[in-house]
């Protein structure tokens, strides 16, 4: 079923739209469809009831790259009262 609607992008997104499309060697209505496409699955997902509490929320939070920068994180994280420290003798 083929459909048709009357859209007038900004010249510059049009012009974006056109260069991606000839990069990728599709057309540029393939690139759209595909743009709006990916555009609905993420408002799809977004809709998910969030009334039910997840225990697992955080859990999957971080970054992908987690273990490479874990010392960067835990560097930023220093404080001058962190790590280990001499206890005053007790009197």
């Amino acid at each position: 079923m083929d459909s048709t609607f009357n859209w007038n992008p900004e010249q510059t997104l049009l012009e974006k739209v056109r260069n991606l499309a000839i990069k990728r060697g599709q057309s540029p209505e393939s690139i759209i469809s595909e743009a709006v496409r990916l555009y609905i699955e993420t408002q799809l997902l977004e809709t998910v009831d969030d009334t039910v509490p997840d225990p697992l929320i955080g859990l999957f939070a971080a970054t992908p790259d987690l273990a490479i920068k874990s010392e960067d994180i835990l560097q930023d994280e220093v404080t001058e009262k962190s790590g280990w420290t001499w206890k005053k003798p007790q009197q």
